[in-house]
């Protein structure tokens, strides 16, 4: 019993953050409300539903594989500790994604601690990859 147990326990923490990627997000349907150029960025604000009451530890947005920096609050220059959310509709902004003038061809995903076993990533903007564990892959090296 215990041989089994250990033996399914890489299979766990293997199997586990991609199906709770995919089944069980904890935010979903962001909406872009505005979006204004400031060149060499851009100022948006955002609507999104939170379905799950977990802790929110970041967002991380990308460019293809060239991840952007979010101002939460664009007009200070030190940006204060982010807030988590309480569950149900969110509106948001106005955020300022550093280096792009346009949200078309990017996308992200949040990251929260709903549980001690490991970080929950959630797919947030933009075009979802083919492959649900392709960030988390990415981000781990």
């Amino acid at each position: 019993m215990l041989a089994a147990g250990m033996a399914l326990t890489p299979a766990a923490f293997t199997a586990g953050p991609l199906l709770e990627t995919r089944f069980f997000p904890v935010v979903r349907d962001a909406d872009i409300t505005s979006e204004r150029p400031v060149e060499p960025d851009v100022i948006f604000t955002i609507r999104f539903g939170k379905v799950r009451q977990c802790e929110f530890i970041g967002l991380a947005w990308y460019q293809d594989d060239v991840r952007l920096r979010v101002d939460f609050h664009p007009d200070v220059d030190v940006q204060p500790p982010a807030q988590t959310r309480p569950t149900g509709q969110q509106h948001a902004g106005p955020w300022r994604l550093r280096g792009v003038e346009r949200l078309d061809g990017t996308r992200a995903f949040t990251l929260h601690r709903c549980h001690p076993l490991w970080l929950t990533i959630s797919h947030f903007y933009g075009q979802r990859s083919h492959d649900p564990g392709a960030w988390q892959e990415r981000t781990s090296q």
